[in-house]
């Protein structure tokens, strides 16, 4: 995948001392056809590209035996043809030229990459850069009538260093703003209870005595009629699949991000673009697509939710916490996890706690307390304490209650770690989804699913039952993945990929298989993974286990990981890939690494 890396966590995790069987040819099912026969293939850059740095990547082949130049210079060329170039950008218009030689034959083939640069900090006459000014985009808010904070529209532009700005909405101020960096100014408007539909007029005074004035795109209004009130109607996946196109959030670290549930009222302050303001209490104001609610007519009463009960059930396979609310209302579920305690916080919003008392079983399930506080300006709180670190969760309503289903970890033979365990593996992209440039002619989609199937027969050899998101070159909607995991109640969802550097990244300081998580309750499961990666193929590389909020790393049903097997960017990583040999090593490493997972899950369940 080409993304932008986070900085590698390293772990010391224990190798998995497991034998490796000897490669066994693919069957011809699978088998990884070549997407070019052309003389030159260029897998990245693609023709006419726009970057922001002063190089650029130049990745792909020519046919084995042929040499290459790049603008007349002879560029490094595999015996199998590949190239990876790190290639320097002068601002502008750059033409890369490359010409293949073999034997007699000759090929020329030309690329146009352009490099960007930021504009230079104005001097002299005053100057309001046009495409500068914020708000960029209309914006209308919905006001309290009484004891509200005013909400606080942040405003700026790009102009003339060394100036003094200001700015005024409709017949109030002007107000001064702040030269945040050379060129840069910035300010603050609070909204007040009313505003007719206004423009932001920006006025410059340069060190020179000259002036400019601009008017932003984006206007601004306040009705003062009030707070609306909204349902949410967003058909959302699944139980736990936490799709991101439905998220809210304040836009600060990964706290108070709510996944929202059909038929929950949310209280909307604001509106900007194609996004709601909802007040979540007092002092909390979260950013929801418009997608995802619906407002209800004018007057209807803002919902206050009342509960007075939590009751814990233990069952077979989950524990239970369930919350009797007279209405559905907006949630935050929040896990944590460290090395002597797991807990899981549940916040309520526009909700009071008044809790008499807590039902609880206590018969030996993944529940150990339960706790609630009213956290200040209409926030419930729900902490709940586990006895373990429970292997998924999810939480949903029920008519009007509020169920927080937890996964109660399996019992586990560790002699026979695998047997009748379920998994899911999901071969990343397929179909018309490439995945990352194969420079070899073969694309992140077809390295991945031979690996994928080899895994699900290794697996399925120690007793698993498996199930794959695909076993042909077909595509998959994406939150089909992790929706299959949860209907097939499976323990696990490990999603196998190939990764590739981001523009202006040299490929020379990135290498290595690295595991991508994003629940707590999946780090485990990740470290071991990478720890068995990392000793069955040391030559590959060690970039890390990373905590990121990916779409397949993010359903929180079950464990869910994703795995980065090697840079398609690296020279040694790909052909490791390309080969028959090297995918099967991959692939027994994967299948040793869950085997490990759970063969010391079971070993910990029985005091070892």
């Amino acid at each position: 995948m080409r993304r932008l890396l986070l900085t590698a966590l390293l772990l010391c995790a224990a190798p998995f001392a497991g034998a490796q069987t000897a490669p066994t040819a693919l069957p011809p099912a699978i088998l990884l056809p070549p997407i070019s026969d052309a003389p030159i293939f260029v897998a990245y850059p693609p023709d006419k590209y726009t970057v922001a740095y002063d190089h650029v990547l130049l990745e792909g082949s020519v046919k084995p035996g042929a040499t290459l130049t790049l603008n007349g210079q002879p560029i490094e060329v595999g015996g199998d043809g590949l190239f990876i170039e790190w290639v320097p950008l002068t601002p502008g218009q750059n033409v890369l030229v490359l010409e293949s030689t073999q034997g007699s034959a000759v090929t020329r083939q030309q690329l146009q990459v352009t490099r960007t640069v930021p504009a230079p900090v104005q001097s002299g006459a005053a100057q309001i850069t046009p495409g500068s000014l914020l708000p960029d985009t209309n914006r209308v808010a919905y006001l309290q009538p009484q004891n509200v904070e005013m909400q606080a529209v942040p405003v700026a532009f790009t102009g003339t260093a060394g100036g003094k700005a200001s700015f005024q909405v409709g017949a109030l101020g002007p107000f001064p703003m702040t030269e945040t960096a050379p060129g840069r100014y910035g300010g603050t408007f609070f909204l007040p209870e009313q505003l007719a539909v206004s423009g932001v007029t920006f006025t410059l005074a340069a060190a020179d005595g000259t002036t400019a004035t601009a008017v932003s795109p984006g206007q601004l209004s306040v009705t003062g009629t009030g707070p609306r009130v909204a349902e949410v109607t967003a058909a959302i996946p699944g139980r736990g699949v936490q799709a991101g196109t439905f998220v809210w959030r304040n836009g600060v670290g990964r706290n108070y991000v709510v996944y929202p549930r059909p038929g929950a009222l949310a209280v909307i302050v604001g509106e900007e673009g194609n996004t709601y303001s909802v007040q979540a209490s007092g002092t909390l104001t979260l950013n929801a697509p418009k997608s995802t609610l619906t407002l209800r007519s004018e007057g209807t009463p803002l919902p206050r939710a009342i509960f007075t009960q939590i009751d814990v059930k233990t069952g077979p396979t989950h524990t239970e916490l369930r919350l009797n609310l007279p209405t559905r209302v907006p949630f935050t579920a929040e896990q944590q996890v460290n090395q002597t305690s797991s807990s899981l916080d549940l916040r309520l919003f526009t909700t009071i706690a008044d809790v008499d008392y807590i039902v609880s079983d206590q018969s030996g399930g993944t529940v150990r307390d339960v706790r609630w506080v009213q956290e200040s300006d209409g926030v419930a709180r729900v902490h709940v304490d586990l006895n373990n670190v429970p292997w998924g969760y999810d939480a949903t309503y029920e008519g009007t209650t509020l169920i927080l289903r937890l996964r109660n970890a399996p019992v586990i033979n560790a002699r026979l770690p695998l047997s009748g365990r379920t998994i899911v593996i999901d071969p990343g992209h397929g179909g018309d989804e490439f995945g990352g440039a194969g420079s070899l002619r073969v694309p992140e989609k077809n390295l991945t699913l031979p690996i994928a199937l080899r895994v699900a027969e290794l697996l399925r050899e120690k007793g698993a039952e498996v199930v794959l998101t695909r076993q042909a070159d077909v595509t998959v909607p994406l939150y089909d993945r992790p929706l299959l995991a949860e209907s097939s109640n499976a323990d696990l969802l490990v999603s196998i990929h190939a990764n590739a550097l981001p523009d202006g990244t040299d490929p020379r300081t990135k290498r290595g298989s690295g595991v991508y998580y994003f629940q707590p309750q999946a780090r485990t499961l990740a470290a071991t993974l990478l720890a068995t990666l990392t000793k069955q193929l040391p030559e590959v590389g060690n970039d890390g286990v990373h905590f990121q909020n990916l779409a397949l790393a993010r359903p929180s049903t079950q464990l869910s990981v994703l795995i980065e097997t090697a840079f398609l960017t690296d020279k040694g990583n790909l052909r490791l890939l390309m080969s028959d040999a090297g995918r099967e090593r991959f692939a027994q490493a994967i299948a040793l690494g869950l085997e490990r997972f759970y063969r010391e899950a079971g070993l910990g369940q029985n005091g070892r």
